[in-house]
Formats: C-alpha cells, structure tokens, sequence
C-alpha cells in the first residue's frame, strides 16, 4: 500500500526531471470542447504541455468562441523571442455538439491520456467538467443520470442521500476517465437576487450549506473524483455575476468567518482535494485585489489560517471581472504568484501561448519564484498520483461504463430523487391536480442547446413529451428561454382555445434575456389560469402571478419529467422537502417590474 512518504519520492523526482516549459504547462487547464479530435486540441496537450483539460462535449471546438462576447487575446503582449502559437480550429462557436454515450466518450477520453503518457514528462491529464446538477451539467448525453443541483439536496434534508447523489455521480462518470469536478458549490446565497448562484448553493443557511457540501465531498471523492470547493472564500452575498464584472463584497470579517467561510472550513476539514477561487473583491482581507490575484486572501487566508494543502483552482480566468482589468497572459502570472495552483482557460482558445509564455517570463524575470512554481506542481501531482492516475489514465473500460451507466440502480435512484425533490409552492382555489378532460395549453421553453443531451432521453421537448403521457387534451408550444414578441402573441391566441395554461419558467443564469415571467403576466391579465413550472424557487421562477408553482430544483431530464406527474397527481409531494431558503416581501415587491418582450427575431437587445 502506497504511503504519503512514496507518493513525496515519486513526486519529488518527476518535478525534478521536468523542464520549466513542463512544469508551466502543467498549471494550465485547457478546455477541450465536442469529442473529436483536432491538431489544436492535440497540441494544447503535447506542444504546451497542459496540465489538465476541462470537458465540454456539447459543442465543438473553436478559437473563435467569445467568452460572454469577449476576445481574450491581449493586443498589446510582447512575445518573446521563443514564443510560438499552436494550431487552431475555425468552427463556429454555436454548432452543436454530437450526442455521445459514455462508452464512446470513455474511448476519446482514453486516446487523450494516451497523448499526455507519450509527453516526456510522462504525467496523465487531470480531466475536471462542470457537474453541479441542474442546468450546469457539461456532460449530458447518452442517458446519463443526473440529479438536482444542491438546493434540491437541502429541500429533500437527507445527508445519506447527499452522499449517495455524490458517490453515484462519481461512479458514473469516474468510470468514463473523468478525475475531478468543479463542485460543490459552497457559497451561502443570503442575497436572493444573486444572479449567479441561486439554486447553485446549498441555500442561505451556513451550517446547513456546510453539512451537506461535506455530504457531497464524500461522495465524490469516495467514487474516486476529486471535489472542487467552490467559489472560495464565497459569492453567495453578490448581486452580479462575475462573468459579466467584478464585485466587491463589503462584508466584515466577523460575518465571513460566521458566514461565507463556514461551508469552506467544513470543507477543508472533510479533506477536499481542491478549492477554487472566486473573482470577487473582499475588502475586509484585501481591498485592492480579487481573490484569484490576491496574495492576501489564497496564501494568507486559505494556506495560512485556515491550513488547506490541496490544490488551488481558479475560476475561469478570462471572465470579465478579471479580463476587464487585467490581460489574460498577466492575469495568470499573478494568480499563480498569489497561491494558485492551476489556471482554468474555458473560452480562451486563441490565447493558449499567450497565457503559456505570461506565466514562463514571470518566473524567467523572478516574479514568480521557482519555489512558488514547483510547490504549484508538486500539489497538482500529488492530486494526480493519490488518484492512482500514474497507473490507470487511459485505461478505463468502455464496456464497464455501459454496465454503470445503464444499470436499473441507478436509474431507479435518479427518478426516486428527482421526485423526493419536488416542491408545491402555490396552488391557488386547488387548481392542482390537473383533469385529463381540462384543454391545457402547454408552452414549453427552448432550453438552449448547451444544457441539452441532444438525445431521445435528454432533448428539448422533454416537458411536452411527459405532459402527452398524461393526457392528448392538450396545444403544444414553444418558445425562446425568454419569449420573443411573437411568441407572446401566439400564446395569447392559443391560449383562448384552452381551460388553463401550464407552463416551464425555468431561470438559467446563463440566459441573459431573462426567461418567461412576462409571458406569465400576459397570459394572467389576459385572464387565464396559469400552472408554471420551475427549477427557481426565487421570485424569477415562481413569478408572482401563477395560480399554482411547482419546484423541481432542476432542469434535468427526471425533474422535469416527474413534475408532469405531480401535475397530474399521479404522485405527491414527499412531506418531509422543504423550502431550503427565507423569501422576503421585499424581494416579492421588487420583482414586480418585468422586461418587454424582444422581437423576433433581430432585436438582441436584452440577449
């Protein structure tokens, strides 16, 4: 049996052999998107020396997909005299990505550690993926189960399930050759207008937050896949999303330490691998710099004083908290000077070198110190070696992801825990459940295409499909996440040929437009009864004029499907969910105010 003192030897003697461009390559996670390969998906891997890869198999890969419409390429970078650039691919941005199932998908993951065990370094690639539940699943198709996200693992209230949904997302997709998740999240979302996080968090309490941020971590890291603290040291407080600018969280040291830090120490504590950083200005540490740059806050607070030795992550660096003021290529410099230990690029194709060669000159110039560069290694290959990747990267069974992933255990889970999860938030004059015999109108979001399978069981007209189960009494409809002018107009006529109106209003951060709360508003003062269903138990999803609101905690393919059960009372609440979070009159009051519809299909101007 390995020990702490073999995995010190063989790790001291590979940071030894490794080469700076090695060893600079090696704090760097790329993104691989789609699941072909390319010449630069390839020579991310051999040329500068990746570390690790972050998965998106939903879309192809291009170096012309704008990060929340943003290039990430710094215009005034000095290249060095040894700089050179990598290959690149051309696709647009917004192709779908296939349908893959996980046996396939093991196999394309299998070649790519190959590629990485033929480097001369001979170090395996950390394999990371967004996997919170929800609508932030980065690998969806194939019939792969996936569960709510972690505010509908507080409304269900059990720590054995919590643990349960961690070990058996873990299994799965440990199973296919992915060796670490960005998750959980840990920030306590005390401000319900944070556009960010939401029912990403565990709710607005920080005991219980911590208690089941635990649950999960166990999970996971039981199932073999390295857990991710995230946003650290919390967003929960925030009223704007970091992708679009950089926020400062004015709290006081006393209320973070009783507060937003209390998920994180329980964290530490339960011994996660891998805490990633939040792009948020804390002034009561560091009043000058976010946390992902600051020195202060990652190697003061989090090494120091709170004694975490696993790996540092960072939020993905070109979002525009940081980009806006920082170039990329220094903005990874000093990141990596301040404690982290592995920059995260998503969307920042065409600034692979550039961010390479930022990182090299710093520690060529002495700003970043060899010390600082080879502790940053020696913490990635220690996560990489306690995971046994030096012995098994690239040769996971395909055939043994089928039999996982397709097994009745698991599927029986995912539908039990997708029904343990509903909510009944309103059901005004016992509109609920619904009569077969009732003309329904069903208006059913578009989700867009990044949070879809892009298969028979994740699709998206999942809701629909369910509803016909129940009853053919019904008009089917669509429309954008958030209707466009037509659409409205097409609803309202369909809707006088129907006794009632049943409909999706899920919220998704990532959808800028907002989603259908004015679409509800519409159909109420044009006087219809409306039954919505939502992922959202904030104002943004209930709306304040429903007749009735069903909380499924999440868009995946069970939650949406059972609440047409529920709908129909073929199934019942479970008595002992709860709402996780306090919802304040105030916060009722200030939604009232709604956007105006966009015309179709032109007018960007709330996209």
């Amino acid at each position: 049996m390995s020990t702490v003192k073999d995995r010190d030897k063989f790790v001291s003697e590979i940071v030894a052999k490794m080469s700076l461009e090695e060893k600079v390559g090696q704090l760097l996670t790329f993104t691989w998107r789609g699941t072909m390969l390319t010449p630069s998906g390839i020579e991310q891997i051999t040329k500068l020396h990746c570390g690790g890869l972050c998965l998106e198999p939903y879309a192809l890969e291009t170096c012309k997909n704008l990060y929340w419409g943003n290039s990430q390429v710094d215009k005034n970078f000095t290249k060095p005299a040894d700089y050179f650039t990598i290959a690149s691919t051309y696709f647009n941005g917004k192709t779908f990505g296939i349908s893959i199932t996980p046996e396939e998908y093991t196999r394309a993951l299998n070649r790519l550690q190959e590629i990485a065990l033929q480097r001369p370094s001979g170090i395996p690639l950390h394999m990371t993926i967004d996997f919170e539940g929800d609508f932030k699943n980065d690998y969806m198709s194939g019939g792969i189960r996936q569960f709510p996200g972690p505010m509908g693992m507080t409304a269900i209230g059990d720590l054995d399930l919590t643990y349960k949904i961690g070990l058996t997302i873990a299994k799965q997709l440990n199973a296919m050759g992915v060796t670490q998740m960005y998750s959980p999240v840990c920030d306590v979302n005390i401000n319900p207008k944070n556009p960010e996080i939401g029912v990403r968090s565990f709710g607005d309490d920080p005991e219980t937050c911590a208690k089941h941020a635990v649950a999960l971590i166990k999970g996971l890291q039981d199932g073999g896949i390295a857990a991710t603290a995230k946003h650290f040291p919390g967003r929960g407080d925030s009223t704007t999303d970091a992708h679009d600018v950089l926020d400062v969280i004015k709290a006081e040291k006393k209320r973070m330490q009783e507060v937003e830090l209390v998920p994180f120490k329980a964290a530490i504590e339960a011994g996660v691998k891998a805490i990633m950083t939040g792009h948020s200005v804390y002034p009561a540490y560091d009043d000058k710099f976010p946390t992902t740059l600051s020195e202060k806050i990652l190697t003061g607070l989090l090494r120091n004083e709170l004694g975490f030795d696993g790996v540092i992550v960072s939020d993905a660096i070109g979002m525009a908290a940081i980009l806006k003021k920082w170039p990329l290529p220094q903005a990874c410099a000093m990141a990596i000077k301040a404690g982290c230990d592995t920059i995260l690029l998503k969307a920042d194709d065409e600034s692979r070198s550039q961010c390479f060669f930022g990182i090299k000159q710093a520690v060529e110039n002495g700003e970043i110190t060899e010390g600082r560069l080879n502790e940053a290694v020696t913490h990635l290959l220690n996560m990489k070696y306690d995971q046994g990747l030096f012995k098994k990267a690239g040769k996971m069974d395909p055939e043994k992801v089928r039999t996982i992933t397709r097994s009745k255990s698991i599927i029986d889970f995912s539908h039990n825990i997708a029904k343990k999860a509903l909510l009944l938030m309103r059901n005004y004059d016992n509109i609920l459940p619904l009569n077969p015999e009732q003309k329904i109108l069903v208006i059913e979001q578009r989700i867009p295409y990044e949070f879809v399978g892009k298969d028979p069981y994740h699709h998206t007209h999942m809701f629909c499909e369910a509803m016909v189960n129940h009853s053919t009494n019904l008009i089917l409809a669509d429309t954008e996440f958030s209707a466009f002018e037509d659409e409205i107009k097409e609803c309202l006529e369909l809707a006088k040929q129907a006794d009632l109106v049943v409909m999706t209003n899920y919220y998704a951060r990532i959808v800028k437009s907002g989603n259908n709360q004015l679409l509800v508003q519409k159909l109420k003062k044009a006087g219809h009864k409306v039954v919505v269903v939502t992922n959202y138990p904030y104002i943004e999803g209930t709306t304040v004029e429903a007749d009735a609101v069903v909380c499924n905690f999440s868009a995946t393919p069970d939650s949406i499907r059972v609440s047409t059960d529920l709908l129909f009372g073929k199934i019942k609440t479970c008595p002992t969910t709860k709402l996780p979070i306090k919802l304040d009159k105030q916060q009722i009051d200030t939604d009232k105010k709604l956007k105006p519809p966009r015309k179709h299909p032109l007018d960007l101007s709330y996209c």
